[in-house]
């Protein structure tokens, strides 16, 4: 019972990897380990076989009894496959479709295989182009209410009265856990009209980003927040007075070339594969000859979804 287990096990095995058809014998193909009927099966076939097994199992075919097990499960296979195509089953639909789906596996496989491998040069010039992709500063999403009162501005001192008593109004609002309350007041007071129509948002701005657009005080107040819905002090900047809340932190990449090349080699050749494959489709279709019946197309219903 045990050694009958053994050879199914085997036979699993091979049928599940390229499986061996046996051929007429051939003398070039190198020596014979075993006839069977009218085909053979050749010392290189058995190593291939054999090869294509996971290397735990491949340790274990290392004596001849287990050698002779697996050659067993060999033959086991090609008196099968001698038996299906005896009984016409090489003919049936269903293997005359698996067929064609192998044979497109192998042409696909046949066609990406052919590319070559992108050269350092292709690889930096990827690399500069995407930079951003690999290194990018910290940034920062912050929303803000925005207070107009410039420098030398007369009512300046009651502007920042006002920008203080909102600050107190923002923070109550967050003690008491009330989700939006900064975007309300946002949207009754900010100066700010683009943030203004978004709630104050900014979006994601770098430091430096942020210093052009707001000044540096701004900024570094900014980045000084460092959990999402934080508020911060009231900013003073040229330009007027600043509510800020943190929305989110992201942190910076700094990726050099020598840490992403692999990355980069595979995604590159990934794509020359999809754009080989996609060129020999299209040629395939414009020198075929296609004609599609849209009313027949119409008719076509899928089965019923079932339930899960």
């Amino acid at each position: 019972m045990r050694r009958v287990f053994g050879l199914t096990c085997c036979l699993v095995a091979i049928t599940m990897s390229a499986g061996c058809r046996g051929k007429e014998p051939d003398p070039s193909a190198g020596p014979i380990v075993a006839k069977v009927g009218t085909a053979a099966i050749t010392a290189a076939q058995y190593k291939a076989r054999l090869d294509e097994q996971a290397p735990f199992i491949r340790s274990r075919y290392t004596t001849t009894e287990r050698k002779q097990e697996f050659l067993s499960g060999m033959i086991q296979f090609e008196v099968l496959a001698q038996e299906a195509q005896q009984r016409g089953l090489d003919k049936d639909p269903e293997v005359q479709e698996a067929l064609r789906k192998l044979m497109v596996q192998r042409l696909i496989r046949q066609v990406t295989e052919e590319m070559k491998p992108p050269t350092e040069p292709e690889v930096r010039q990827y690399y500069e182009e995407h930079r951003a992709e690999f290194v990018r500063p910290e940034q920062v999403r912050l929303s803000h209410l925005f207070l107009a009162s410039p420098q030398g501005d007369a009512r300046r001192a009651q502007v920042k009265a006002e920008a203080l008593a909102l600050l107190a109004r923002a923070r109550a609002k967050q003690a008491e856990a009330r989700p939006g309350g900064f975007e309300e007041l946002v949207r009754e007071r900010s100066d700010d009209a683009p943030s203004k129509a978004l709630g104050g948002d900014l979006g994601l701005r770098t430091a430096e980003e942020l210093t052009q657009a707001w000044g540096a005080a701004l900024s570094q107040a900014a980045f000084a927040l460092q959990s999402p819905n934080e508020l911060g002090p009231l900013v003073e900047t040229e330009k007027g007075f600043h509510l800020i809340q943190l929305t989110l932190r992201q942190a910076g990449l700094n990726h050099p070339l020598e840490s992403v090349k692999e990355r980069i080699e595979s995604r590159l050749l990934s794509e020359r594969r999809t754009q080989a494959l996609e060129s020999l489709v299209k040629q395939l279709r414009e020198r075929t000859e296609i004609h599609i019946d849209e009313k027949v197309l119409a008719e076509i219903q899928p089965a019923p979804a079932t339930a899960p």
